[in-house]
């Protein structure tokens, strides 16, 4: 139905009790306008939904393609992150494993050099010690030949006093048988000399007691 046919159409008439033909007819010139602003409405209203319909076709296409380029933003990201924490991940095995094998090595350099430097030390005290027991044993050697020598001189000196003194004695005697004069003179010197060597006898007994 469209307002023209609305506007033509035509009803019977009834003799009595009718309708007005005028008031009918502008009734239905009201309702042809009515519909025909009706029609005009909904086909506005129906060109503007396929316009909104198209738009929202158009946005869930940008919003589709928008997402599945963030999506494929979003795995390229998340691969190259877990790459880059795997080889950050592999770097830091590395380098703890290079700096345990360096501590291994250093501390294997430095058990090995404190061995060496205990057996050298060992083998200086070693030898420090027998260097000095080798001179103390040569020390006491010469102190016991020293005392020895000082012994035998002091022996040597003592005999030697001894000889002298019986020789003077011996030749006093002989004076005496010899030269009667001098017996007096003789006794005299033979006293002096008898105190002379009482005077060595003594120093000499002081000698050895010092």
């Amino acid at each position: 139905m469209t307002p023209d046919n609305i506007r033509s159409q035509r009803f019977g008439r009834r003799l009595l009790w009718g309708l007005t033909p005028e008031e009918v007819s502008a009734f239905l010139e009201d309702v042809a306008d009515a519909y025909d602003n009706a029609q005009k409405w909904n086909a506005t209203l129906t060109a503007r939904v396929q316009e909104l319909q198209t738009e929202i076709q158009a946005l869930e296409t940008r919003e589709t393609s928008a997402s599945t380029h963030i999506e494929v933003l979003r795995s390229a990201t998340l691969r190259e992150v877990e790459e880059l924490v795997h080889d950050a991940q592999a770097r830091a095995q590395t380098l703890i494993d290079e700096a345990k094998e360096s501590a291994t090595a250093m501390l294997r350099e430095a058990e090995a050099a404190k061995a060496r430097m205990q057996i050298e030390a060992e083998e200086h005290v070693a030898k420090a010690t027998d260097r000095a027991e080798s001179l103390i044993m040569t020390a006491r050697e010469q102190e016991a030949a020293i005392r020895s020598e000082s012994d035998r001189l002091t022996q040597s000196r003592l005999q030697l006093v001894d000889d002298i003194r019986a020789d003077l004695d011996t030749y006093q005697k002989w004076l005496a048988t010899v030269d009667p004069r001098g017996r007096a003179r003789g006794r005299r010197e033979a006293l002096e000399m008898s105190n002379g060597d009482d005077e060595s006898v003594s120093a000499s007994g002081e000698a050895r007691a010092g």
